[in-house]
């Protein structure tokens, strides 16, 4: 059984504006997700209401998922239970004959065979007796320093209600004060979301302990434990999960030891502490990384002053904000320090944060765009050390039955994965729709790897960690890239391939090749630093990276095609972009230099595709849009699809929603935190372009500052954007979005920084 443990300490004892969320009312409970504002630490996830009388906070747990091993022993990660290989040759004979195929003989187990979904843990609450009625109430999260704060009067007296989640101590913890003794206070745990829980709930001198699990008899157990000191409230959580347990050697049983020990040892130790040490460790871990990176736009309408809740609902796409659009950048890198952390898993569909049993979509990770949209802008920003998670998670739960995916579906070397993917190693097909073929999904993770290496050049872990991923999906392409027999080019291609999420099963998908070239020229670029001395295997890289289509195909219509038989159409404005992966967030497409032919090209897709409304509405459709715009250096059109995107997708809380689809539990539309980080990136995509050479050119790595910074946002500046080869820059622009001045900072490899004149603001 997963074993999950949440303790909570209990205390009695007397009693320049940062950006910041806030509202002069409390969340709605019956909209938490578009209401509440969260807090974490990576593992620990906390949504506090700010209700009065009685204060609820949703509590979460990174690790907490039903289903898989847990649920049932039999569970395999959607593999076939023997090899299937053998219906390669028939499905690409189809293929050359028909141009689309069925590839349903590759398939797993039955639809979603346990394949679970994320859960909430439960709730806190905290009642204070008496207290019906109030005034002068905020609430707010401040993003510099992750503090939560609810204040409020009632009875005559000053209530403040203060959360945290830190990391340095791993707990969160709920501080109560009042400018009078306080009125009596209970404490409790919730756990009535659950239809057939089993649970315990005893009390003590120390405090409230819960203890359960998500299914009768089996499944993952979870234990809750109050205790108090002053009235601080500190509260840990973990379960039995263990990643580095999926693997054969212990029968992918992602089961550790019982957590109940640790999570009290945790509480113990935090215990000890006072609440203003804890306290001012938080602030100061925070701190470190939210000011590695500042983005200073204008606040030309006073809009700090204004509640959050009023500044989302009036802003629209006609008159913008630039200071709601700056603060919904720094929430995006909040909220990735808030659910990556060493230790932790990375953040899902959304980050650690649901009031659910049965999120959107599990709450898994989609790995045809939006795990690695999570992750576009934290190497520019300074928070590339905290996406150690990624790393992690690949390496010990995508490797290991990946490899066995690999073997059994293609008799191939290396590991590959598809769509979606859980916690407990699912690399199989999620089920027979075509969109859950994307054996794709490791190659375009592989950008993120790489880009590590890239702005860190740390070679101890890129010989370690980074480059072990990489070869791993070289390996496996090397061996499944084929020659196209239906063109008879000579070059060699993906078949069978998928689109992502659109389209037949066919071969030669843009998407494909275009990331799939990537990954080979992240092998020989990075060769010298991966300590690798197999000569062979370097030749045998260059040599199929050369005979590979690349993917760039310009079709009747002028555009990028998405497929190499050419069946796009210009009405088509499918949510994803997916033959402009090599334009953006990759750098394919790109290494052609200004070509008009292909920039048009890609004018020309993008135009098609329109504005992410007509098909799913979603924010993170939108803001992949605004970046390839902006590499584009069309400031108007990434400024006003940026502008909207605010306008339609982001709810009261910042939260991204999906305004008009998809999940029936949810109908007016799921949270999902992929456009909140994706939204970063595409900020960051108008403020620099920052492409890596390719191995086989002899270019100056060149920096572009500003190809696409409206004059909106007039006067601006940055401080601490990370460049590739290390070092930083910061820079600033005029009133007409030109950036004017550059400073280098512990530069040790060449670099040429431009602005969109043409002129050289720094090198080296």
């Amino acid at each position: 059984m997963l074993h999950i443990s949440l303790v909570v300490f209990v205390a009695c004892a007397s009693g320049t504006v940062a950006k910041q969320l806030w509202a002069n009312e409390p969340a709605d409970p019956d909209n938490i997700m578009m209401t509440a504002y969260p807090l974490g630490n990576g593992k620990l996830g906390a949504l506090p209401l700010g209700t009065v009388g009685q204060d609820i906070v949703v509590l979460n747990e990174h690790s907490l998922w039903a289903g898989g091993p847990f649920q049932n022993s039999s569970y395999i990660g959607g593999n076939p239970t023997s090899p299937v290989y053998s219906a390669l040759a028939g499905i690409r004979e189809t293929i050359w004959q028909t141009q689309i195929t069925d590839v349903s003989a590759l398939y797993g187990p039955p639809d979603d065979y346990f394949y679970g979904n994320y859960e909430t843990l439960g709730n806190l609450t905290v009642t204070i007796a008496g207290v019906t009625h109030y005034s002068s109430y905020r609430r707010s999260l401040n993003l510099e320093d992750a503090v939560h704060q609810t204040t409020f009067r009632a009875n005559n007296e000053l209530f403040t209600a203060t959360t945290i989640c830190t990391f340095p101590d791993q707990v969160c913890v709920y501080n109560l004060e009042s400018t009078s003794p306080l009125p009596a206070v209970t404490v409790g745990l919730q756990d009535n979301l659950r239809t057939n829980p089993t649970s315990n709930l005893s009390c003590d001198s120390n405090g409230v302990h819960l203890r359960g699990q998500t299914q009768a008899d089996i499944g993952m157990i979870f234990d809750a434990h109050h205790r108090t000191k002053v009235i601080t409230l500190i509260f840990a959580a973990g379960t039995n999960y263990d990643q580095k347990k999926g693997n054969s050697a212990s029968n992918y049983s992602f089961k550790g030891i019982d957590p109940e020990a640790t999570v009290l040892t945790t509480i113990q130790e935090a215990s000890k502490k006072s609440y203003a040490d804890i306290y001012h460790a938080h602030v100061q871990d925070h701190g470190e990384l939210s000011g590695q990176f500042t983005l200073n736009l204008p606040d030309p309408k006073d809009s700090a002053t204004v509640p959050t809740p009023q500044l989302m609902a009036q802003y629209t796409t006609d008159a913008g904000d630039p200071f709601v659009e700056s603060l919904l950048f720094d929430y995006g890198r909040y909220l990735f320090i808030a659910s990556s952390r060493p230790g932790s898993l990375p953040p899902n569909l959304q980050g650690i944060w649901t009031e659910s049993l049965t999120p959107a979509w599990s709450a898994d990770y989609h790995v045809d765009i939006n795990l690695q949209m999570n992750h576009w802008h934290t190497e520019q920003t300074g928070l590339g050390d905290i996406s150690e998670p990624l790393w992690d998670f690949m390496t010990n739960t995508w490797v290991p039955r990946g490899s066995e995916t690999a073997s059994l579906l293609y008799d191939s070397p290396g590991w590959v994965a598809f769509t979606n993917l859980n916690t407990f190693g699912f690399t199989g097909q999620m089920n027979d729709a075509e969109w859950s073929y994307y054996p794709a999904s490791g190659a375009w993770m592989m950008k993120h790897v790489w880009d590590r290496y890239d702005y860190g050049r740390d070679e101890s872990w890129y010989k370690s960690v980074g480059y072990p991923l990489l070869k791993g999906v070289a390996e496996y392409w090397i061996h499944e890239l084929v020659p196209d027999l239906y063109t008879n080019d000579g070059t060699l291609i993906a078949a069978p391939c998928n689109s992502p999420e659109h389209g037949w099963t066919t071969f030669g998908c843009t998407h494909y090749q275009q990331v799939i070239w990537e990954v080979f020229d992240h092998i020989i670029t990075g060769w010298v630093a991966s300590g690798d001395t197999n000569a062979t295997f370097l030749e045998t890289v260059k040599t199929t990276q050369e005979k590979m289509d690349k993917g760039i195909h310009i079709g009747g219509w002028g555009q990028i095609q998405e497929w190499k038989i050419g069946w796009d159409q210009p009405t088509d404005d499918h949510r994803h972009l997916s033959m402009l992966a090599g334009w953006y967030p990759g750098y394919s497409i790109g290494t052609y230099g200004w070509n008009s032919t292909i920039t048009d090209a890609v004018n020309a897709s993008l135009t098609a595709r329109g504005n992410g409304t007509s098909d799913s509405n979603t924010g993170w459709e939108k803001v992949w849009r605004v970046a390839c715009w902006a590499q584009l250096n069309n400031t108007d059109i990434a400024y006003l699809y940026l502008k909207y995107t605010i306008d339609v997708n982001f709810a009261e809380n910042g939260f991204s929603v999906y305004t008009t689809c998809c999940w029936p539990y949810q109908p007016a539309g799921p949270f999902q935190i992929d456009a909140n980080f994706g939204y970063a990136g595409a900020v960051l995509a108008m403020l620099v372009t920052d492409l890596p050479v390719p191995a086989a050119s002899n270019a100056t790595y060149t920096v572009l500052l500003g190809p696409a910074i409206p004059s909106e946002w007039a006067g601006g500046s940055v401080k601490g954007l990370r460049l590739r080869g290390g070092g930083s820059v910061d820079f600033s622009w005029d009133d007409n979005g030109m950036v004017t001045s550059a400073i280098l900072h512990s530069r040790s490899l060449a670099v040429k920084i431009v602005n969109m004149a043409g002129k050289v603001l720094a090198h080296k």
